[in-house]
C-alpha cells in the first residue's frame, strides 16, 4: 500500500492516527435514532445511506469521529452522537467519491466563497500528489 495523505474538509483534524470506528458498523449499532449530525441527515438510516453511496463510490474506509459519548446521552437518546467522518479512498477514485461528499454538503473552509472553488482545488490537489490514498475530514455544524 503506499503512503497515505490526509486532506481536510473543514474543521480541524489532528496529526493522531489512532483508529476510529468504522462508520457504517457504527451506526448500524447504536440504538440513538440520530446517530450521526442530526442538523443534516436528520436520522440514523439516512447517515447509513450516505456512508453506503462513500463506499459505493470507492471510498475503503469511512470513519466515524465519536465525539459525544456522555452518560446522559445513553439514557436519554440511546446512545452517543458524532459530528464527523474521516473518508479513506485511493486516488483513481477522487472524481466518484468528491461527488458523494459534495452532495452530503460538509462544512468547507471559511477562505472558500464559492464551494465550486473548493472542490475543483482539492481535485487539483490530489492528482498532484504523489501519494495513492487519501483521507478528507467531513464535519457538520
Amino acid at each position: 500500500m503506499g503512503s497515505k495523505s490526509t486532506t481536510l474538509i473543514g474543521g480541524s483534524i489532528s496529526n493522531s492516527h489512532d483508529t476510529q470506528p468504522e462508520a457504517l458498523n457504527w451506526l448500524l449499532s447504536k440504538k440513538n435514532p440520530s446517530a450521526l449530525a442530526t442538523n443534516h441527515f436528520q436520522t440514523t438510516e439516512n447517515a447509513v445511506g450516505a456512508v453506503k453511496r462513500l463506499y459505493a463510490a470507492g471510498a475503503t474506509r469511512v470513519e466515524v469521529l465519536v465525539m459525544y459519548d456522555e452518560p446522559w446521552r445513553s439514557d436519554q437518546r440511546g446512545g452517543p452522537y458524532a459530528d464527523a467522518l474521516d473518508v479513506t479512498f485511493p486516488k483513481e477514485r477522487v472524481n466518484e467519491v468528491l461527488a458523494v461528499i459534495k452532495s452530503m454538503e460538509p462544512e468547507v473552509p471559511d477562505e472558500y466563497r464559492n464551494i465550486e472553488d473548493f472542490y475543483d482545488s482539492l481535485r487539483r490537489e490530489v492528482e498532484a500528489d504523489p501519494n495513492r490514498e487519501y483521507t478528507y475530514h467531513l464535519w457538520w455544524d
